[in-house]
């Protein structure tokens, strides 16, 4: 249990560190310009030429603000995961371990309610991040995590499904 500092879990780290190295690399194909992006994008030719890291650097690439913000506000999983653990840091006693994916499963059912809004998604999504919530709540369980999963989740679809209806919230 001591392998990360207290208040870090590895999925907060990994998701930490993806939205930085996707956010770095951006910069650095603004900075870099053409020669950057075609040293980190992928192509078969420069591939085959030898540049056998683009298939990992090119998912990292974006092409310009709006695509990396999509990319990165499509991480609704990780996002309200992160938020939950963060959130839940300041509501539960100190020395409690906590981990499991369910704020970040909330948060998908929280995005999917936000998006739809109507119909018979609407009520499949509520109902089942109700009885989700109930089953799962109890002694040893953070439920702090699944509360502030299901809220980041909810705005974060308000906020995609916005920009994909060219709304406001």
């Amino acid at each position: 249990m001591g392998y990360l500092p207290r208040g870090q879990n590895l999925s907060s780290s990994i998701t930490f560190i993806l939205l930085i190295a996707n956010v770095a690399v951006f910069v650095i194909t603004l900075v870099g310009g053409e020669e950057a992006l075609l040293l980190l994008a992928q192509t078969g030719e420069l591939f085959y030429a030898g540049f056998l890291w683009q298939p990992f650097t090119a998912m990292f690439v974006h092409f310009d603000i709006l695509h990396i913000l999509f990319n990165m506000f499509a991480l609704v999983y990780f996002g309200a995961g992160l938020l939950g653990n963060l959130a839940s840091l300041f509501l539960i006693p100190l020395n409690d371990p906590t981990g499991g994916a369910s704020g970040a499963i909330f948060g998908l059912v929280g995005a999917y309610v936000a998006m739809e809004r109507k119909g018979p998604g609407l009520v499949v999504a509520v109902l089942y991040a109700a009885l989700i919530f109930i089953d799962s709540s109890g002694p040893g369980v953070n439920i702090f995590a699944h509360l502030f999963g299901v809220l980041s989740g909810f705005g974060l679809g308000l906020l995609f499904a916005s920009r994909r209806r060219g709304q406001e919230l």
